[in-house]
């Protein structure tokens, strides 16, 4: 039979070790609590890293790349009647009768395209060779201050869009003109027509001002710009290549420069001069030396963000 103090003991015993199972389960329910906490913090900094990171491929993706507006042209041209304009003389009738006849040439000659789709890159250049019957004029496009319309330009050229196409216009900056450029990019050869959408401008920031208080800007010999209408966001196809410094009110988008041989190229076409200097003649402006644009070509195109 155990003793009194043997019994004691024991009993001293269990709660000793009862003390220890329990210290044991508090430790491990202290360990499991941190641990849970250093996993809720893990969390937690993963997150505010993960959105950082995703909020860096944000921004990273706006500064390398830029949604585009293509608006479709849904206004036909119209033809207006003659009789109309009886009062105001035989010129401006004569003048309606020849936009008719325009009206009908773009209805046969015209080319509508798709615009561009996707996001457009915001920097990069590309190489361009406009192959001419009077040579090849070398272009460099900058996406970078024009991405939208270097986009739609580099499109169209790699569908042939441009391909046997004329110049239409040809300005001699001389007595009361301040514009020396020759405009092409219509199929029709009216300057009345583009690829069935339109391009939201996208102004130049860094053009020199006119010296003479116009407000206008200088667009520099060398220069590639959209030309468009009066109304805004009206560019389509046209383009202009600036062979003297010319001024125009800031409002048409730069899209690059033009190489020195094909500013040779364009000294020689401006040299043999218009078909006429009378607003009134149908020949007006018109190259005296037609200018066919026999292909555009895309060649490198570096310096794009990585997709």
């Amino acid at each position: 039979m155990s003793t009194n103090q043997e019994r004691r003991a024991e009993a001293r015993q269990r709660l000793r070790e009862q003390m220890e199972a329990q210290a044991r389960r508090e430790k491990q329910l202290k360990i499991a609590g941190a641990s849970v906490v250093v996993v809720v913090l893990l969390g937690i900094v993963g997150v505010v890293v993960w959105n950082k990171a995703e909020q860096s491929r944000a921004e990273q993706y706006a500064a390398d790349w830029v949604t585009c507006e293509y608006p479709q042209d849904t206004s036909p041209m119209e033809k207006v009647d003659p009789a109309e304009f009886e009062d105001q003389g035989p010129e401006i009738v004569a003048e309606a009768r020849r936009f008719n006849e325009q009206v009908d040439e773009i209805e046969e000659s015209k080319r509508e395209m798709d615009p561009p789709t996707g996001d457009q890159p915001r920097r990069g250049t590309a190489e361009i060779v406009v192959t001419t019957g009077s040579g090849e004029i070398p272009l460099t496009l900058d996406r970078e201050g024009a991405p939208c319309n270097v986009a739609s330009f580099v499109h169209l050229a790699e569908q042939e869009y441009f391909d046997d196409t004329e110049c239409h216009r040809l300005t001699q900056g001389g007595e009361g003109s301040q514009l020396s450029v020759l405009q092409c990019g219509d199929p029709t050869g009216t300057g009345l027509s583009g690829p069935g959408y339109s391009i939201v401008d996208e102004p130049p920031t860094d053009l020199p001002v006119a010296e003479d208080g116009s407000g206008m800007s200088v667009y520099p010999r060398g220069t590639v710009a959209m030309a468009k209408s009066q109304a805004p966001n009206s560019a389509g196809s046209q383009f202009f290549l600036v062979y003297e410094d010319s001024m125009l009110p800031p409002e048409y988008s730069v899209m690059g420069t033009i190489g020195e041989s094909g500013l040779e190229v364009l000294d020689e076409i401006a040299d043999a001069g218009t078909k006429s200097d009378d607003q009134s003649d149908p020949d007006y402006e018109a190259p005296r030396r037609p200018v066919v644009i026999e292909k555009v070509t895309v060649g490198a195109q570096e310096g794009l963000p990585e997709e």
